[in-house]
């Protein structure tokens, strides 16, 4: 016991007088804060970022199983910390876009085209081509000007001939309106169609040819913000009277009731009971639930997500889910018809889920950018639930679930990808958290694995010598010659196509079985020195066994490079594992680094945006690798200047 507390004694001692000399050490030290740093990121990574970094979704667990979540954000959305930035505008804005047009045929109907123009100014339209017009169309085409954003007065147009003459065409009311606020036309059959093809009809009769030359020129005025989400109802579940009698109010016409209702909702907790109890002669009634609230932003939101259950006994019904600005008309989101109800929601709950692009949604707002028109601008606006009774007999109606999301443009400390692999659109600052996980397990096992492995074959192959020797030095002179990132990528997909996967531990395996050649050899060299010194003949003469030699008196003197390999080799295993996975061959359920950087390549973004508008993908990972290499490099040349003695003795 005695000897164990002085063992255990002298250990702290050498460990205090090596801190004591390594804390001198700036670039060690700098070192180790960085690495301190990366490692509380992993550890709290739950606590930093409370998204799930590959699926992530609103709410979770609080919506009807039978119902998808939805998602945290929309598409793209820059950070949140935008809105602080004074350069960007607010309010009012005005743009010009360009589009190229065309006529074509089809079984003797004429069809229009519009394309999108990659040009800024009036006076490039005479430096474009017409070859450069035939590329663009090659492109995908629409029936219709599609604008980039909500126009909120009636845009101006102007057709820029091929020889540069530009002539003003007034826009027809029938060409544009505020209800579909971002288009100009309509879709094919439409009267708006219909009557912008006339129009272009009669300039192909006058420009023939020139016509598939001939660019329009759209000047409007558009609302711009950075807007965030607003959740309308938080507390949709209904599970509190006093929020429900607090924040909602109701309209009723005719013989009908609204109250808080504590257990007829989905889970048996909370919800709204409407009741119609009709009298002698009455057979219809109406109930209004709404709630108010505040769009604060100049901007509409980019889409928006909605939900409502509804259960019902007795006659048929029909439901409205509207909206409504203050001093202005409502606006509905979605008509839930009898037939719908019936066949739904007369047994068991019926979970609508509402998206902006679904048919019912652009069939009920009459618009094909429903959120556009529904919250155009800020003010304060109303959401309302239409239920309408009708016959003489009494019905009963519990609403539960109801919530509306807006999804603005902005979102999170890092903003959010463009989903290509999933429904969900990911938070970027999430997966970076979670991502430092994965880069510093495959980084530190790989490396504690490659350096085990060295250090074993080294002693053995430097003490024991012969064909032993031989044959292990042989196989590290065929591993080092190799090239190790080819050979990663073929064994990567060889292990894909037997497993269908490639796991984090396959490629921790795949570094480790390709990581110990250099140590090994340094340690062999070292121990070759070593067997020949008169503290080892001593230990022969006396007796002690091969190994016994190698883990009591060689170890000991070889393993300081232990420590300098192990803070060594973790910056290659990290930047191995990035390159793996940026180009694809990485799990693609794990969120690392790498997989961000593969994200964004694929996404396309960065041809066509460009990399700085979405640098926040990007960036931040390349930061991360950068800086978690450095680090361990650092605290290697500073473990190196105090084990090294040639380095010591020069300090």
């Amino acid at each position: 016991m005695a000897t164990r507390k002085a063992r255990m004694s002298f250990m702290f001692k050498r460990f205090k007088g090596f801190w004591n000399q390594f804390r001198r050490s700036k670039r060690g030290m700098a070192g180790v804060f960085i690495v301190a740093f990366f490692v509380i990121l992993a550890v709290f990574a739950p606590v930093i970022a409370p998204y799930d970094p590959i699926s992530p979704k609103w709410d979770e667990g609080k919506y009807p199983s039978q119902t998808l979540p939805p998602r945290i954000a929309e598409k793209l959305c820059s950070p949140s910390w935008y809105k602080y930035l004074p350069w960007i505008a607010r309010g009012p804005t005005e743009t010009e876009e360009f589009f190229w047009v065309n006529l074509t045929k089809f079984a003797g109907i004429s069809f229009t085209a519009f394309g999108r123009l990659s040009i800024t100014d009036v006076n490039d339209i005479v430096n474009v081509s017409k070859g450069t017009f035939d590329e663009y169309k090659k492109v995908a085409t629409d029936d219709q000007i599609r604008l980039s954003h909500a126009a909120i007065e009636r845009p101006q147009l102007q057709i820029v001939f091929p020889n540069g003459t530009i002539k003003e065409v007034p826009v027809q009311t029938v060409w544009w309106n505020l209800k579909s606020p971002a288009v100009v036309g309509g879709q094919f059959g439409e009267p708006a169609y219909v009557s912008l093809r006339s129009f272009i009809t009669s300039l192909k009769a006058t420009l023939g040819d020139d016509l598939a030359y001939t660019a329009f020129e759209v000047k409007y005025t558009y609302s711009r913000d950075l807007t965030e989400n607003v959740e309308i109802v938080p507390e949709f579940q209904f599970s509190s009277n006093q929020t429900f009698y607090e924040n909602w109010n109701w309209n009723v016409t005719g013989k009908s009731s609204v109250e808080y209702n504590s257990d007829k909702g989905v889970d048996n907790d909370g919800c709204i009971k409407v009741t119609y109890n009709p009298l002698a002669g009455e057979n219809e009634s109406t109930v209004v639930i709404y709630k108010d609230f505040t769009y604060p932003y100049w901007e509409p939101p980019e889409s928006f997500w909605g939900h409502l259950s509804i259960h019902y006994q007795g006659a048929p019904i029909a439901i409205t889910v509207f909206t409504q600005k203050e001093g202005e008309d409502a606006i509905n989101i979605i008509n839930l018809s009898a037939t719908e109800l019936k066949e739904n929601a007369l047994i068991h709950y019926y979970h609508r889920t509402i998206f902006p692009a679904e048919q019912a949604v652009l069939k009920a707002s009459d618009s094909l950018s429903p959120e556009k028109i529904m919250w155009p601008s800020p003010g304060n606006y109303t959401l309302a639930v239409e239920v309408s009774f009708s016959g003489n007999q009494g019905t009963t109606v519990y609403l539960d679930d109801f919530n509306v999301i807006l999804y603005g443009n902005t979102f999170g400390l890092l903003g959010t990808d463009n989903a290509a692999s999933s429904a969900y659109p990911r938070d970027v600052f999430s997966t970076l958290v979670y991502g430092t996980r994965v880069s510093l397990i495959v980084g530190i096992l790989s490396a504690v694995f490659g350096t085990v492995i060295g250090l074993f074959l080294g002693l053995v192959a430097g003490y024991v010598g012969g064909i032993t020797d031989e044959a292990i030095m042989r196989v590290a002179d065929l591993f080092l010659v190799l090239p190790t990132l080819p050979l990663f990528i073929i064994l990567v997909v060889a292990l894909k196509l037997v497993y269908g996967t490639v796991s984090m531990w396959n490629i921790i395996l795949v570094l480790t079985l390709f990581g110990w050649m250099g140590f090994a050899r340094s340690v062999r060299s070292m121990v070759l020195s070593l067997r020949e010194r008169p503290f080892i003949e001593a230990a022969k003469a006396a007796g002690a066994r091969k190994f016994y030699i190698i883990n009591r008196h060689l170890l000991p003197n070889v393993f300081a490079l232990v420590y300098i390999t192990l803070a060594t080799s973790v910056p290659g295993a990290i930047i191995t594992e990035a390159s793996l996975s940026w180009l694809g061959l990485g799990d693609p359920m794990l969120p690392s680094w790498g997989k961000l950087l593969y994200d964004f390549q694929s996404s396309g973004i960065a041809i066509t945006r460009g990399l700085t508008e979405y640098w926040f993908w990007m960036f931040p990972a390349c930061i991360s690798i950068a800086l978690l290499a450095t680090a361990f490099i650092l605290m290697g040349y500073a473990l190196d200047e105090i084990l090294n003695p040639r380095l010591r003795m020069r300090r």
